[in-house]
C-alpha cells in the first residue's frame, strides 16, 4: 500500500459520510412534501438549494481531483508530513460540517419548515464554513497541485472568496441571491472548463 492510499482512507471515509448525510437529509425534506399535509410542508429556497447542489458536487470533484496524488511522480511520499496531512484533511472535515448544518435533519411530527428561514438563521455558520473551505482548497492547490498555480482555478477561487465574504457577514437578501447566482455560474463554468471532459 502506498503512503497516500493509507493517509487518504480517513479523508475519503469522511467525504463519503458527508455525501450520505447531505443526500439523506435533502431526500427526507423532499419526501415531506409528498405527504400533502400543509402542517408538515417544506418550503424550498433557491439559494439554499443551489448551495446544496454545489456542496454535493464539490465533494465529488475533490474526490475526483485527488487521484493524481496516488502518483509518486506527481506528489512524492516525501512530501507528506503532519502539516500537509492536516491541510489535506481540513477539506473533508469542513465538507462534513457543512453537510451537517445546511440541511435540517428529521423534523418533529406536524412541524413545517421554511428553508429560507433556516438558511438565514444559520447563514454565518454555513457560509463561514464554506468560505474557510475555499481558503483550504487554495492552500491545497499551493501544496499538492503546484502545476495548476498559474491556471484560472486560483483566480476563480479568489473571486469566489471575495463574493462569499459579504454573504457571510450580511443578512441582506439581495446580496445573498446575487452572490449565490454568481457562485453557481462560476461553479458550472469550472466544471465545464476543467472537469467534465478531463480524464484522470
Amino acid at each position: 500500500m502506498e503512503r497516500f492510499e493509507h493517509l487518504a482512507m480517513v479523508a475519503f471515509l469522511i467525504l463519503g459520510l458527508a455525501m450520505v448525510r447531505l443526500m439523506t437529509n435533502v431526500t427526507y425534506l423532499m419526501a415531506k412534501n409528498t405527504i400533502h399535509n400543509k402542517k408538515e410542508e417544506v418550503k424550498f429556497y433557491w439559494p439554499h438549494s443551489v448551495f446544496c447542489f454545489i456542496t454535493f458536487f464539490t465533494i465529488i470533484l475533490f474526490w475526483w481531483t485527488c487521484y493524481p496524488l496516488n502518483n509518486l511522480a506527481y506528489f512524492p511520499d516525501g512530501g507528506w508530513n503532519l502539516f500537509t496531512y492536516l491541510l489535506f484533511l481540513t477539506v473533508p472535515f469542513l465538507m462534513f460540517m457543512i453537510c451537517e448544518v445546511v440541511a435540517p435533519q428529521e423534523l418533529a411530527e406536524g412541524q413545517s419548515l421554511d428553508l429560507r428561514d433556516h438558511y438565514y438563521k444559520y447563514h454565518r455558520v454555513i457560509l463561514g464554513l464554506a468560505w474557510t473551505l475555499q481558503v483550504c482548497l487554495v492552500g491545497n492547490l499551493f501544496v499538492f497541485f503546484q502545476g495548476e498555480l498559474y491556471s484560472l482555478k486560483v483566480l476563480g477561487r479568489l473571486i469566489m472568496l471575495s463574493v462569499m465574504f459579504p454573504m457571510v457577514i450580511s443578512h441582506n437578501k439581495r446580496i445573498h441571491e446575487i452572490g449565490m447566482g454568481i457562485f453557481f455560474v462560476g461553479f458550472i463554468y469550472t466544471i465545464i472548463k476543467y472537469h467534465i471532459f478531463a480524464t484522470i
